[in-house]
């Protein structure tokens, strides 16, 4: 059977999204993308990979509204958002982050 995989490096990776390979690299040592560990230190990653990263990190836009609101806001009630809970419930949780919620 003969299999061919393509495997990109974290500087692969980094160029396509216009980050560091720096970067790249300590998302798959926090365990927050999936990757390959090929003997001591090298990472490699499949397209399934990146894709699995893009999807981890992109942001979805909210619907404008036509008007903004024309109430005054109470600042004394700009804690946590039921949004921002469910974002923080959904992320990933990895040794080494704290604990938010």
């Amino acid at each position: 059977m003969n299999t061919e995989y393509i495997t990109l490096s974290p500087k692969d990776v980094a160029r396509t999204l216009g980050t560091s390979a720096w970067w790249v690299r300590e998302q798959a040592r926090r365990g927050r993308i999936p990757h390959l560990r090929l003997g001591r230190g090298r990472i490699r990653l499949l397209p399934e990979h990146v894709d699995a990263l893009v999807e981890l990190f992109t942001v979805e836009s909210r619907p404008t509204t036509a008007e903004p609101p024309t109430t005054s806001v109470d600042l004394a009630a700009l804690g946590a958002t039921e949004r921002s809970l469910a974002s923080h419930r959904r992320r990933p949780r990895v040794q080494g982050d704290g604990q938010l919620f």
